[in-house]
């Protein structure tokens, strides 16, 4: 099975360094190891110095390769037919047919293609490892949210179908509904995304989170740690970048930043521990090329193996409280720290799904089917906790609506 892991974090930390750094101590180990990025910068090239494909595998080093991910090769690759349609719809709008084609590049398929092209070559059995170096952020909690949104449960399945039914009925009437290779297309692009889905929160891939001790990229890694057990993807290590050295014969100047970056590690070990935390010291020179790159990573890992899974703390579990031959009563648990004391957290149940809200985050969660019958009663929220109480009775399905404030 490939190990895929993927890095995070905010713009500039560090984090295509880290991964390149990652790879080649894989590839030195005898793995074959393809290090892949979804960020439009591509600034992976940069890091290894050398220049890499952006439609197949580039080799870079004994048992390592490099690919940066063109998404209008893989738009032409998977969606063509898509594309032509809303081309042609927007034509016929009487808007430019240049400024069509840019307009039917749907926003957030970038980022599901390139998430398809990783599953792909994971799934194809060329690699021992994959790492992904990803965009800033938020487009990365975009990127790894977009497969369960775009599916939209079992709701949004139902949806497809009628309307694919209804354009074949109306097609001979109007000639501006999408044609059988649209909906082919589309089709085929929700039953990825569901392949998606599963392929993230699966026990081979885990998602790394790399930060500066500075305080803002601390309070965004802090929100994208609780966006990624939201969706019950597996955060198995964070990664501290450009730590300044201590030295002595700086001055006082940089003796105040040292200082400094010395609270914030401190408050990073807090916050994420138990999670393993590895430090990485600022270099007197840019790690370029492999060489440079395999130092990095040296230092970084020591002798850690990069490749394992380094934690493996479920972000969503199941508990049973009620004992063999009585109704059952559950809880289902999702792993949420850093939520601010006051926030809202809506949660609906409707059949199979659950949509969960916490501030501006949804998620819709396909339930175990043993709670598809069951009715939600009260949910709670402490110690970084979600607790959400289901009870096994004889009732019709219903969807119901709550709001809890975390303590």
């Amino acid at each position: 099975m490939t190990r895929v892991i993927i890095y995070s974090g905010k713009g500039g930390t560090g984090k295509t360094t880290l991964s390149a750094a990652t790879a080649v101590m894989l590839a030195s180990a005898g793995r074959r190891t393809l290090v892949l990025s979804s960020d439009p910068a591509h600034s992976l090239a940069d890091v290894m110095g050398i220049a890499i494909s952006r439609d197949r595998p580039t080799p870079l080093a004994p048992h390592l390769y490099g690919l940066e991910v063109d998404t209008i090769y893989e738009w032409r690759q998977n969606l063509g037919g898509f594309q032509q349609f809303v081309t042609a719809t927007y034509s016929a709008r009487g808007i430019e047919r240049s400024t069509a084609a840019e307009l039917a590049n749907q926003p957030g398929l970038d980022e599901i293609l390139a998430l398809q092209r990783v599953m792909d070559e994971a799934q194809s059995g060329r690699w021992d490892a994959i790492v992904l170096d990803t965009a800033p952020t938020g487009n990365t909690l975009r990127l790894l949210a977009y497969p369960e949104m775009i599916i939209g449960g079992e709701a949004g399945k139902r949806l497809f179908r009628v309307y694919r039914g209804i354009a074949n009925v109306a097609r001979p009437f109007r000639r501006d509904l999408p044609d059988d290779r649209f909906f082919e297309e589309v089709g085929k692009l929700l039953e990825r995304m569901e392949q998606l889905a599963n392929f993230l929160v699966s026990s081979n891939v885990s998602v790394r989170l790399v930060l500066n001790p500075e305080r803002l990229p601390l309070l965004e890694t802090r929100r994208a740690y609780t966006f990624l057990s939201l969706y019950g993807l597996q955060l198995d290590a964070v990664l501290v970048n450009k730590i300044l050295p201590h030295r002595t014969d700086l001055g006082p100047y940089f003796d105040y930043w040292v200082n400094l970056q010395q609270q914030y590690l401190a408050e990073i070990e807090a916050s994420f521990a138990p999670t393993p935390i590895f430090r990485t010291v600022l270099q007197g020179g840019e790690p370029i090329g492999v060489e440079a790159l395999l130092h990095i990573g040296r230092l970084t890992f020591g002798e850690v193996d990069p490749g394992a899974l380094l934690y493996d703390e479920r972000p969503i579990w199941l508990e049973q409280w009620s004992d063999d031959g009585e109704p059952g009563q559950y809880d289902l648990c999702l792993r949420l720290p850093f939520l601010e004391a006051g926030e809202t957290i809506e949660v609906s149940h409707s059949g199979p799904d659950l949509t969960i809200t916490v501030g501006r985050i949804e998620r819709t969660i396909a339930l175990p089917r043993v709670l598809y019958d069951c009715t939600l009663g009260d949910h709670r929220y402490e110690d970084g906790i979600l607790r959400l109480a289901f009870y096994e009775v004889p009732v019709e399905r219903t969807t119901s609506k709550q709001q809890v404030e975390a303590a």
